[in-house]
């Protein structure tokens, strides 16, 4: 959705990198899509932020951004292409296969990552990629 990273913001090369997995995600391409709201773009800003502190609500973004609830949940979903709660689950599974990565068993990932228990995880996972965690984890030479 950006050609060059969004000026002024601390995190802007993340929010690029985030926006074009949403749109391989999607399909869209940025010559299609539509400039990204301010908000929006701050929304996703914050967000990684807030995973680290546990459950992120969408009131919580919403009042990060100055906006109403029902009004985030619409601009997100116009402009980025899928819903704040999918976009969440999708940075949390991310988080998990990076500390996968780094060395760390499936159970501190899913909790580090946010996710209630390792059966969530794995539920989650699951719907995602068609396999549980733990069959990718066996199936990966991970390198060091």
């Amino acid at each position: 959705m950006f050609a060059e990273p969004p000026i002024g913001h601390a995190r802007s090369a993340e929010v690029t990198t985030a926006l074009r997995v949403v749109e391989v995600w999607t399909g869209q391409s940025a010559a299609d899509s539509v400039p990204l709201h301010p908000a929006v773009e701050a929304a996703i800003t914050v967000i990684p932020t807030l995973l680290r502190g546990g459950p992120v609500r969408l009131r919580t973004v919403a009042d990060a951004v100055h906006l109403s609830p029902s009004r985030l949940a619409h601009l997100f979903s116009a402009h980025v292409g899928i819903p704040l709660r999918p976009y969440v689950r999708w940075l949390r599974l991310q988080r998990a296969i990076g500390l996968v990565a780094e060395g760390e068993t499936l159970t501190v990932a899913a909790h580090s990552a946010g996710f209630t228990d390792s059966p969530h995880f794995t539920r989650v996972f699951r719907d995602t990629f068609g396999n549980a965690p733990s069959e990718l984890a066996a199936a990966i030479d991970w390198l060091p």
